[in-house]
Parts: C-alpha cells; sequence; structure tokens
C-alpha cells in the first residue's frame, strides 16, 4: 500500500482538514473579538503560533490512533474487518461539514455585518492619525518641550522664578512658528529628579526636549540650559550664564536663539525679543504667574501683585495679559469677587490696553473673542477675534480651543474635532481640549474616538463619569451608562436625570419612574433642563418643552452662551423637528441662518 494510501485508511488527511478548518475559524473569531477586550496583534499571532505547532501533534496521533465505540486504539490493534471503521471516516467528514457550514456562516456575518462598522471606525481612525501625523510632520524634528527649571537658590525659594523663566523661554520659542513647542500646562506636568526624557518625549511627541536650572542670590543670577535630543537621550547644547538680574532678558533671548541655531530653523520675520520691564517688576510678575498656575480659582493675591506691576510698568504686556485671566477667575459664578456687571468692563479695560500697545498680540484677540462669545452671544465678533489670534499665532493651544469650542457650540463637529486636536498638539495633557474633543465626536456619532478622547482625559483629569457613560449608552450600552452615571453621584440633578434615560432603556419602569419623581422635587433651573432631557429622550414632547420654558431665562447675560451648549446635546434630538424648538432658537438669537454666516479659519 502506497503512502498516500495508508494516510487515507487512517484518517490522516480527514483530521488534517477537519483540525485547519477548525483553527480558521477560531482565528476569525479572535481576530474579531480579542480588540474589543484590549488585546494587541501580539496576542492574535499567539494563537496563530500555538495552532501552527499543534497541527504536528495533532497529525502524529491521528497516524498511531483510531477512534473506535471503546475509545481510543492503537492503529495496529485495530480490527479492521469491523464495519466501525469505515463509520469513523463518515463521522469526520460530517464533522469537516459542521465546521465548514460554521465557517461559512461566521464569513458571512462579519463581511456584512461587521465589516462595514469596522470599516468605518478604521477610516475614522485612520482620518484622525493622518489628520495627527500630517501636523506633527509638517514640523519635521523641530518639536521641543521646555521643562520647568530646578530652583538652586540657597534658600531653595525661587520656584516662582524658575518656572517663570522656563516658561518665558517657552513663550519666546513657541512664537516661532516653524517650531512646535508643548505648552506649560503638558510640560510641567515634568518635575523632580526621576525625569525619564525619552518616555517624555514619547509621551509629549517631541524631538527636543530643553531643561535647565536657575540660581538666584540677591542681583546675582545663574542660569544653566541643556538642549537634550530625547531620542538619543544625548546632550546637543548646554550653557551656563552668570549674569546681573537685569540681565535676564538678555539671557532669554540668548537661549532661544542658540536653540533656534541647533535646530537650524529659518525664520521668515523677525524673531520676537522677550518682553521687558524692569528685573524687581519682572520678579514680581512671575511670582503672580506662580500663584496664578498654582490655583484653580481666582485669588485676590494675585491680582494685588499684579497691580504693583502695573504701578510699576503700565505698558508691561504679559501682566496685563494675566490680569485679564485673574478677574475672569474672579468674575460672575466662577469667581469669590466680582460680579459680570463689574468684572467684564475690567476685563475689557486690560485687553483694550494690551491691543493699544500691541494690535497684533494673540493672546489678546483671543481674550477679546472669547468675551465676545462668551459673555455676549456676539458670535460675530468673535469669530473676527479669533481669526486674528489664529493669524498672528496659529499654534497657540488658548486660541484653538476657543476656536474648538465655538465651532462646537455652532454645530460644525468636524472643525471641532480638528481645532481640539491641533491644540492637543501643543498641549497633550489639556482636559478641556479633549473633553472639547470627546464632545464632538459623541455628538458627530463618532463614539469610538470620543471614547478614546474620555479615557484620555480621565488620565489627566478627575471626573468625567457622567460623559463617558452618555457615551456608552448612545452606543446602545445602556448598563454600563447606568454603572458609570453611580461612580459620580455628588451632582444630584445630573445623576437623577441619567439615572433616568438610563433606566428608560433598560425598561425598569418602577425604577424610571422614582429617580424621575424625585428629581421633579428640586427646585432647580438646572433641574428644570434635566427634566426637559428626560422628557424629550422618552418621547414625552410637550412635557420636554414646559420644562424647559422653566430653564429659559433671556434675562441673563450668559444665557445665550449656556444655551448653545444645550442646543446639540443628543438628549434633546427628538424636539429639533418642532417649530417650537426653532422658535426657541430664535429668542437666544441662535438661529441657523445665523450660525451660517459665522467662518473661522483652520489655518
Amino acid at each position: 500500500m502506497s503512502f498516500f494510501a495508508e494516510l487515507k485508511r487512517r484518517n490522516v488527511l480527514r483530521v488534517a482538514a477537519a483540525y485547519v478548518v477548525a483553527a480558521w475559524l477560531v482565528i476569525q473569531v479572535v481576530e474579531t473579538i480579542f480588540p474589543a477586550f484590549g488585546f494587541s496583534d501580539a496576542a492574535i499571532r499567539i494563537v496563530v503560533i500555538v495552532f501552527s505547532i499543534c497541527l504536528v501533534p495533532i497529525l502524529v496521533l491521528a497516524w498511531v490512533f483510531e477512534l473506535t465505540p471503546e475509545g481510543l486504539k492503537l492503529d495496529k490493534d485495530v480490527d479492521r474487518s469491523q464495519p466501525y471503521t469505515s463509520q469513523t471516516g463518515k463521522r469526520i467528514d460530517r464533522i469537516i461539514m459542521v465546521l465548514l457550514a460554521l465557517g461559512i456562516s461566521f464569513f458571512a456575518f462579519d463581511k456584512f455585518l461587521l465589516d462595514p462598522a469596522r470599516d468605518a471606525t478604521r477610516e475614522m481612525a485612520a482620518e484622525q492619525r493622518g489628520r495627527a501625523q500630517g501636523l506633527v510632520q509638517s514640523y519635521g524634528d523641530k518639536s521641543i518641550a521646555v521643562l520647568p527649571f530646578v530652583d538652586l537658590s540657597p534658600a531653595a525659594d525661587q520656584a516662582y522664578f524658575s518656572d517663570g523663566i522656563a516658561e518665558e523661554l517657552l513663550n519666546l520659542l513657541a512664537n516661532i512658528r516653524e517650531l512646535r513647542v508643548i505648552s506649560r500646562s503638558s510640560a510641567f506636568r515634568y518635575r523632580g529628579d526621576d525625569i525619564h526624557i525619552p518616555t517624555v518625549a514619547e509621551e509629549l511627541n517631541v524631538a527636543y526636549v530643553l531643561e535647565g536650572s536657575v540660581r538666584k542670590a540677591g542681583d546675582e543670577l545663574r542660569i544653566t540650559a541643556q538642549l537634550i535630543d530625547a531620542r538619543a537621550d544625548a546632550h546637543v547644547w548646554s550653557e551656563t550664564y552668570d549674569r546681573q538680574l537685569r540681565d535676564v532678558f538678555e539671557i532669554q533671548d540668548e537661549i532661544s536663539q542658540a536653540i533656534v541655531d541647533e535646530l537650524q530653523i529659518q525664520l521668515l520675520g523677525v524673531r520676537r525679543s522677550a518682553d521687558r520691564t524692569d528685573p524687581e517688576t519682572y520678579a514680581l510678575y512671575l511670582h503672580a504667574l506662580h500663584l496664578h498656575q498654582a490655583e484653580e480659582i481666582g485669588g485676590t493675591d494675585v491680582e494685588e501683585l499684579l497691580h504693583q506691576v502695573l504701578e510699576r510698568d503700565p505698558d508691561y504686556v504679559p501682566a496685563l495679559n494675566l490680569m485679564v485671566g485673574a478677574i475672569f477667575r474672579m468674575t460672575g459664578d466662577f469667581g469669590i469677587k466680582y460680579s459680570l456687571d463689574e468684572g467684564i468692563p475690567l476685563m475689557r479695560r486690560y485687553v483694550d490696553r494690551v491691543l493699544a500697545i500691541d494690535p497684533e498680540n494673540s493672546h489678546a484677540n483671543a481674550h477679546r473673542g472669547w468675551m465676545a462669545f462668551f459673555f455676549n452671544n456676539d458670535l460675530e465678533t468673535a469669530a473676527i477675534y479669533i481669526n486674528r489670534a489664529l493669524e498672528y499665532d496659529p499654534t497657540a493651544p488658548f486660541t484653538l480651543h476657543a476656536a474648538g469650542v465655538i465651532n462646537r457650540r455652532i454645530g460644525r463637529n468636524e472643525e471641532a474635532i480638528a481645532f481640539g486636536e491641533a491644540a492637543l498638539l501643543r498641549d497633550p495633557m489639556c482636559s478641556v481640549c479633549l473633553y472639547s474633543v470627546m464632545m464632538a465626536s459623541m455628538r458627530s456619532g463618532q463614539y469610538e474616538k470620543a471614547l478614546a478622547a474620555s479615557e484620555r482625559r480621565m488620565r489627566v483629569a478627575t471626573g468625567g463619569w457622567f460623559s463617558r457613560g452618555n457615551i456608552y449608552l448612545l452606543m446602545g450600552d445602556a448598563q454600563k451608562a447606568l454603572e458609570l452615571y453611580d461612580n459620580q453621584k455628588r451632582n444630584k440633578i445630573h445623576w437623577l436625570s441619567s439615572r433616568v434615560i438610563a433606566l428608560h432603556e433598560l425598561g425598569d419602569t418602577n425604577a424610571r419612574d422614582a429617580a424621575l419623581a424625585e428629581l421633579q422635587q428640586i427646585d432647580d433651573r438646572w433641574a428644570s433642563l434635566e427634566l426637559a432631557k428626560c422628557h424629550a429622550w422618552m418621547g414625552n414632547i410637550d412635557e420636554a418643552f414646559d420644562w424647559l420654558d422653566r430653564y429659559v431665562n433671556p434675562e441673563s447675560p450668559v444665557f445665550a452662551m449656556e444655551f448653545t451648549g444645550v442646543l446639540w446635546t443628543p438628549f434633546l434630538r427628538n424636539l429639533r423637528n418642532d417649530p417650537r424648538w426653532l422658535a426657541l432658537r430664535e429668542q437666544a438669537n441662535l438661529g441657523p441662518e445665523r450660525f451660517a454666516a459665522i467662518e473661522i479659519k483652520i489655518p
């Protein structure tokens, strides 16, 4: 008997066919479900390798053993005259047919049901990667993060001064359009002796890192700076400057120029120099800047220090810009000192002073645009000033974020995502930028992108459970959404409304009605808005408009800005075809025609 005939007699070929079909089916299922559980391609490769290795011993076993009604027997012990020997082959044939049927069914399910959704996800992911990579590659290797400088002063009491020096260097470099500079809020998270430069560079996606130290004793100043090629973790350039305090601005200019020279950047125009004042005034400003960045809400100590700065130098632009931010934190619902009627004119006065001194100051133009949007519902003026700010500095994170927020508030989600992602290139750990990308992605139905932004945001900021729950709810997983909502019960109004909607989706009407009744007992304008969302989601259109009427407050100077955030929430989408919805938009002066005329140009 030939070897091939012996393989057939011992059913080795049948077993091989059955094994290959079964292995292929398992691998197809693994490729589909492993990514959903966070497994990488490496795990799928391991499964393929294991099946490949196991083929040889399976074939050996098929050669040596025969399946009989009494179980496995050695082939030499099998009585070939018995009828079950032919039945074994037929049984294996049936197994192969069943496996093939399962394989064909899974192929059809994967091709016609799973593939379109997977392709859409891949396209969105590719678009996002392409946009980010395109922006990064447009800078080539010319990208840098400036880490906080170490305070080496004798009393170790000059942290604010050393941080200020590093930030002023960052600001000088950020004005060079050919250089991508990571913002302070992301770069200054890396502080201490255990910093691993390649890790920092990978997380911030930069080619170079600038670090250094400051030693200040009286009027004597020593600043050391070193530029590091982060990919090789090798020093490119370093220098130590021993000068008087009055020379600090010259030192900053020298360091920034040295970096420009090392990175071989060809400037298209005149490189901006440091804003200068006298050394004592500068030290006061750096102290105010340090306090402002260390506090989550406004403080009168920051304002007092800035008043001292501006008494000494009324035209010092960095202090004027910082004063706008300090007053914003202390105004209205955001702070503790000024009402809206008091704070808004003060902010405008300082912005006007900056623009009178430097009409092309990007920060002041962005402030003017943000204030026009935030306090006056003046979208037209906001667009004018934001466009100017982008023209003067198209990489400023605050301006990019503001442009993204305004686009999101007028329903242009793709533009909002583009601006948000551009801001994240400069400030990768910007939680408000991640929030903006997450919300725009969620509202445009790009739920996987929204989840990714939510995950990044929760790594750099507290909270975020409600937003993440909303994404899962819109994806159809109400149970997961409910679990996330229950992680954050401090905001009772929001928690109850979220529970109502999730329980409605789960069909638990008793628990839903109990939560709805509890929410209705809260006498609060924001509770009225949440009740409107609940009824709109459940299809109770008239009740939703009744509750919206209780929420609407056209007398509030910030109502229109608030309502732009309500306009596009998916929880009110059942109202948008009702004439009352358009009437409500017109009442807030937020009609479609007005939005259509607004344009913020992507640089």
